[in-house]
């Protein structure tokens, strides 16, 4: 039996109609869920609340479409009993009016794929809530006046991160019997200090708040509130006293010492050339601290602000030299002193015999001597130069010393009481003498 003839046997006509038609016919449905009259124009049951669903009116080329579905449920069509089947509407005229209802099905696995995927949305939104609450550093500046509540909260959050958030927790838990704070440890003693320091107590405990002063007075629950290190710096003495209170108001114990302060000097100097040997020609470069000059001495005193002051990088003497620096900033104050000692030597490129040529070729140029044997104007001898050592003088270099000797037509000779000093790096030619101090002192003659 075809769809069509079970329809006509049972006497239901397809609803082809469309909402607004059926309406203006005013006919009453059978509702599919409990069987009750529902009057014309009404799109729901007012008896359980089912609503009216019709299909739409279908194109004739989808005629055949619809005939095929609707073979399917022929089966259960012709099962039908006295009460109404889901699918179908009783109309008054006793004829049934068909409807389809579609389901969708959802396989098990992508229910089970939903769920991890909420879970894991679930705990990343967590994630993303909890974090910056737990990173979140709140700091305090000296002196800050945050409320007395917030305040109160914060400590006790960075002395137990255990207490954070939680509303009981009992501010005397670490308190000794009584109630009575113990005094507070200070991180650094009595004494002399330069420059700044932070002063901080050592293990503060639990739910126990402190409050500190600095002129020396006792410290009261309205003197400043101790909330992290509280930097000290000046010109002087400064008394840092700190009491402890319970939570109740209970007044513990108290540290105090006494801080002798000075104003941080510049910092030191930096020669980026080391002690030790040169040996090629080297700069001494020296840096400072901004807004600082440096002045520097080569005699072994300590450098003043009047001592020879550093603005360009100093050529390294010959020979040994030592250097002493010091910053000065724009108060006068004075950085430690830095000492470089430098030892510069360049190769020898002068021979003996070629200095002692060079001193005869000048004594010659100026007549002291006739020609290159040595030959003295006006005497029988002749002189003669013997290179006696080799010398260094302080910021100078490395020198031949050489004497003079006369030479009588005898064979016997004598000192002349002459010296030369002949630079070993460049063959210049010097008399060489002492000052008063004994020191070496020279006279050029020539340079090459």
């Amino acid at each position: 039996m075809n769809t069509m003839n079970l329809l006509k046997e049972k006497k239901i006509r397809p609803v082809t109609a469309t909402l607004p038609d059926m309406l203006a016919q005013g006919e009453a449905i059978v509702c599919p869920g409990c069987s009750a009259l529902i009057p014309p124009g009404k799109l729901y049951c007012e008896a359980c609340g089912e609503e009216i669903r019709l299909i739409p009116e279908f194109e004739p080329e989808v005629d055949d479409s619809i005939k095929q579905a609707m073979s399917g449920v022929a089966d259960e069509i012709a099962s039908d009993s006295e009460q109404p089947e889901k699918g179908f509407l009783r109309r008054e005229d006793g004829h049934e009016s068909a409807y389809f209802d579609f389901h969708i099905r959802i396989p098990k696995r992508f229910l089970k794929y939903t769920a991890i995927g909420l879970c894991a949305a679930l705990v990343i939104s967590l994630a993303v809530i909890g974090i910056p609450k737990i990173m979140t550093l709140q700091i305090f500046s000296s002196g800050s006046k945050a409320s007395e509540e917030q305040a109160a909260e914060m400590v006790e959050q960075q002395m137990d991160p255990g207490l954070s958030g939680s509303q009981n927790a009992d501010p005397l838990t670490d308190l000794p019997q009584g109630g009575i704070p113990d005094a507070p440890v200070l991180s650094h003693p009595d004494g002399a200090y330069q420059g700044e320091i932070m002063v901080s107590l050592v293990d503060p405990g639990k739910g126990v708040r402190y409050f500190y002063t600095l002129d020396g007075t006792e410290p009261t629950e309205e003197s400043e509130r101790y909330l992290g290190p509280v930097p000290l710096s000046g010109d002087g003495e400064i008394t840092f006293r700190v009491a402890a209170f319970s939570a109740d108001g209970k007044r513990g114990g108290e540290a105090s010492a006494v801080y002798s302060l000075e104003p941080a000097g510049p910092s030191d100097p930096v020669i980026l050339e080391d002690s030790g040997e040169y040996t090629q020609s080297t700069m001494i470069v020296v840096v400072s601290q901004e807004n600082c000059r440096i002045t520097y001495t080569t005699d072994g005193s300590d450098p003043e602000e009047d001592s020879t002051e550093y603005t360009a990088p100093i050529k390294m003497p010959v020979g040994s030299s030592i250097f002493r620096f010091r910053s000065f900033d724009a108060e006068g104050n004075a950085s430690e002193i830095v000492e470089r000692s430098y030892h510069l030597v360049y190769a020898r490129l002068i021979s003996e015999e070629q200095a002692v040529s060079s001193i005869i070729r000048i004594l010659v140029d100026q007549n002291v001597l006739i020609d290159e044997t040595g030959k003295v104007l006006g005497k029988e001898g002749n002189n003669s130069y013997l290179v006696e050592s080799i010398i260094e003088i302080e910021g100078a270099g490395e020198y031949y010393r050489i004497v003079e000797r006369y030479n009588h037509s005898d064979g016997t000779y004598e000192d002349t009481g002459l010296l030369y000093a002949v630079n070993t790096n460049d063959g210049s030619v010097h008399r060489l003498g002492y000052d008063s101090s004994g020191n070496y002192t020279l006279f050029t003659l020539s340079g090459r």
